[in-house]
């Protein structure tokens, strides 16, 4: 019996959600104006339906009061049973008292003749319209709150992961005496996988560009956590080694197992040599203002979190007033055309060879534009420009 109690009233709460949903509990019935209007319509709607029922008997106020009584009633119930559970037996009662008050008056005069055939006609009609709009809100409210309801927290988290992607991963812009930066992220979901990130510390500055495999929540987890592993090592003055085989100890314990990240990275110490490091990444484009070419850094190295306890090195590289370091994630380099040919390292090469001297955005814009125009984006597309200024030359506008 027990059973049988908890299988119906399982049955009733997922036919009517609203009634047993904490939420609907505290919302004021001031914003439930929509919902209250939509029950008095489907009550009214059934009221028609009785009214139709009574063809032989009078009209009571002109055809309307059956609608209006059903309709009141089914809004009142809804509202109570929402907000006072106490009052619906009373509710009930006065609905009901109202109603039979109707039937009663209704048939005080003598029978409306109506012909047989019309009369079992609108008969079945009536009771065809009761079920249907009776089953039609079953199964509605058994959908809100079902699929309705995972629809909403889906959308909750979608919009969730939309606030923290713009957090960790804003657009930079920043500039101080001896470098411009400009770096954009553009993820392919709300949630992409893509970080860039520019950190001063000590007179230097570290810029890096990360790909978080996969998408979604889980991939902005660990972007967040990435991101403060970083920051917390250059704080700490960990030189880019020391930092890169930190993160790749600290990853696999903060992550789902196939899971990892690449990363490339570019540390400034004041010297004319700055220090770079790949992990699993695509190369570093060096545009080497004095030669008029670009050429690529490059280090093959294991991504971070994929095998712990990787080691990790890093090589130097010379660089002059008015040099270009462009980073960029693979869902640039990898978009691919109609012919399944991908953008590919060399065109980018010849894209910032051509343009260097440009602002950056005007740079980061048209290396985006180009990608587009070449194919359609299928991961995430992040990019990170930074110029070495020389002191005696302004910034390019």
């Amino acid at each position: 019996m027990k059973k049988m109690l908890r299988r119906w009233l399982a049955g009733v709460r997922s036919a009517f959600p609203t009634a047993f949903s904490p939420y609907w509990h505290v919302l004021p019935l001031g914003r439930m104006k929509t919902l209250m209007a939509g029950y008095f319509f489907i009550g009214a709607a059934g009221g028609f339906a009785l009214d139709l029922l009574q063809l032989n008997a009078s009209r009571v106020g002109g055809g309307f009061f059956w609608p209006v009584v059903v309709g009141t009633g089914a809004t009142a119930l809804r509202a109570a049973a929402i907000k006072r559970v106490s009052l619906i037996p009373l509710l009930f009662l006065l609905v009901a008292v109202t109603a039979w008050l109707g039937y009663r008056f209704s048939h005080l005069s003598t029978a409306l003749p109506a012909p047989d055939a019309v009369h079992r006609r609108v008969l079945f009609d009536a009771i065809g319209v009761l079920v249907g709009i009776a089953f039609g809100v079953r199964f509605l409210l058994f959908f809100a709150g079902t699929e309705g309801v995972a629809s909403v927290r889906m959308q909750t988290e979608l919009s969730l992961a939309h606030g923290i992607q713009a957090t960790l991963v804003p657009t930079v812009s920043f500039q101080n005496a001896s470098f411009e930066l400009y770096g954009k992220s553009i993820p392919s979901t709300e949630m992409g996988g893509d970080l860039i990130d520019v950190i001063e510390s000590d007179g230097g500055l570290v810029a890096y560009v990360a790909d978080i495999s996969g998408h979604g929540l889980p991939a902005g987890q660990l972007m967040g956590m990435l991101k403060t592993a970083m920051r917390l090592a250059v704080r700490f003055r960990q030189m880019p080694v020391a930092a890169l085989e930190s993160v790749d100890r600290v990853l696999p314990d903060l992550k789902q197992r196939e899971m990892f990240a690449t990363l490339a990275l570019l540390r400034f110490d004041g010297s004319n040599e700055a220090e770079y490091a790949l992990a699993g990444h695509p190369p570093i484009l060096h545009y080497r203002h004095g030669s008029r070419d670009t050429v690529w850094l490059s280090m093959e190295q294991l991504p971070l979190g994929l095998i712990p306890g990787g080691s990790y090195a890093s090589k130097r590289v010379t660089h002059s007033p008015r040099d270009l370091f462009l980073m960029v994630t693979d869902g640039i380099t990898e978009v691919a055309n109609a012919r399944d040919e991908e953008f590919g390292l060399i065109r980018l090469q010849e894209l910032l060879t051509q343009h260097a001297t440009r602002a950056l955005e005007e740079i980061g814009d048209l290396i985006i534009s180009e990608v587009r125009q070449y194919g359609p984006q299928q991961d995430d597309q992040s990019l990170l420009l930074l110029r070495v200024l020389d002191p005696t030359i302004p910034p390019a506008n």
